[in-house]
């Protein structure tokens, strides 16, 4: 058992963000055991720091990390001048420890416990993502890229291949530890068979398995999958009719969606990751919030590195209000997104996304340097626009100290 003496800053829900100053945080068996004004015993003094539920990344690029900044006009000829050549890095097994250990050791500084992260499409850079993050104590919702059609071919693979080490590496990790999980990753319709969308979604929803995939991103991308798939209603019926969209789907970006797709995603109960970093560097277009809201689709918010420039949530956070035109997202509601509201995009609000008592011990410390940091509205507004300027000073996963400045 740990106590911590810590000012908690957190969401209980959109609308609900609370501060408590001076309060000393239990931590027993990796889970909050209590939250109190007064404790008589030793502790930990982080009196000077404030503590926010561990930041959450819902979509994220592992093998993309050392290419971030990489200028191109487009979704398309950033892939392939790029990204491509980027991940078939991977398939060199030193290259591939390196650039996890870098990744998930980037990921703790930025204050980020929980990621959505899509490996390359090489089976053995899947593995040793999870060894690494296994050792460092990462909370990770991760999984192989999966692409058997398309360009380019030195990433190609072969269908009944890129079916079978999928399901292989989810059964090797999914659930092999309290914070692995396996999420199945076709990477998106003009790379993917119908073939191999149709087993993954079946596979994933007879074993209750997460998908992650991309959708309507770019508008050449669009135009590619009408040509590919002729017959179907739009972009998103290609997941429908391929079985991709289950209530433990999760798609990137859906930025160029109109209602009768939006109307298909909320049926499916299948969730929305907007990723505003990405969306702003390669100019992708803007994210429908209203419609999307209007709706009541779930969604929440990722970094998208390598498009990302930054795997901090905070700056995702600024993000996401400058990237709308007409619509202000306020403090609050950008931080509830990064925490709570990911958690709950992710299925999983009754044990992350939150500081709250029976609760995982997933925390992040800040030190923020502002005058206005004594009240709750000085903070959130700190976190929004003054990421740049926050420290993160301490991280913790399941009670575990996993980050600390040297």
């Amino acid at each position: 058992m740990q106590v911590i003496k810590t000012n908690i800053l957190t969401p209980l829900s959109v609308n609900n963000i609370i501060l408590k100053k001076n309060v000393f945080v239990t931590i027993s068996r990796g889970l909050i055991s209590n939250i109190s004004n007064k404790h008589s015993s030793a502790y930990l003094d982080c009196s000077d720091l404030v503590c926010i539920p561990g930041l959450i990344d819902a979509h994220v690029h592992l093998s993309q990390l050392y290419a971030r900044g990489k200028h191109s006009t487009n979704l398309l000829s950033w892939l392939n001048n790029h990204i491509f050549s980027e991940e078939l890095k991977s398939a060199d097994e030193s290259f591939a420890k390196q650039i996890a250990r870098d990744f998930f050791n980037e990921l703790l500084a930025a204050g980020t416990t929980t990621a959505v992260v899509y490996i390359s499409p090489f089976k053995t850079a899947c593995d040793l993502a999870f060894e690494v993050a296994e050792s460092i104590g990462n909370r990770v919702i991760m999984g192989k890229t999966m692409m058997d059609r398309g360009e380019p071919g030195f990433l190609r693979e072969n269908s009944d291949r890129s079916y079978q080490e999928s399901v292989e590496l989810f059964k090797k990790w999914n659930q092999a530890t309290s914070r692995m999980e396996y999420i199945f990753s076709p990477r998106f319709a003009l790379s993917c068979s119908p073939r191999l969308m149709r087993r993954t979604g079946e596979f994933a929803s007879a074993n209750d398995a997460y998908i992650q995939t991309h959708l309507s991103e770019n508008p050449e991308e669009i135009l590619q999958v009408r040509r590919l798939y002729p017959q179907a209603k739009n972009y998103t019926h290609v997941y429908e009719k391929h079985k991709l969209l289950t209530p433990k789907t999760l798609l990137g970006h859906a930025i160029h969606v109109n209602d009768d797709e939006l109307t298909m995603i909320k049926n499916s109960g299948a969730g929305i990751v907007h990723c505003p970093d990405s969306n702003f560097f390669l100019k992708s277009g803007r994210f429908p919030l209203s419609e999307i809201k209007q709706k009541g689709i779930r969604y929440g918010l990722g970094s998208d590195v390598g498009a990302g420039t930054s795997l901090s949530m905070l700056h995702v956070m600024k993000m996401s209000n400058y990237i709308q035109n007409e619509i202000i997202v306020t403090p609050a509601e950008a931080f509830y997104n990064a925490t709570l509201g990911n958690a709950e995009l992710l299925q999983k609000n009754e044990t992350l996304g939150s500081i709250e008592t029976g609760k995982e011990a997933d925390l992040t410390f800040l030190k923020i340097k502002t005058s206005s940091n004594h009240t709750k509205e000085g903070i959130l507004s700190a976190l929004l626009y003054l990421g740049e300027d926050i420290k993160v000073k301490k991280v913790y996963i399941s009670g575990q100290l996993v980050f600390k400045p040297r």
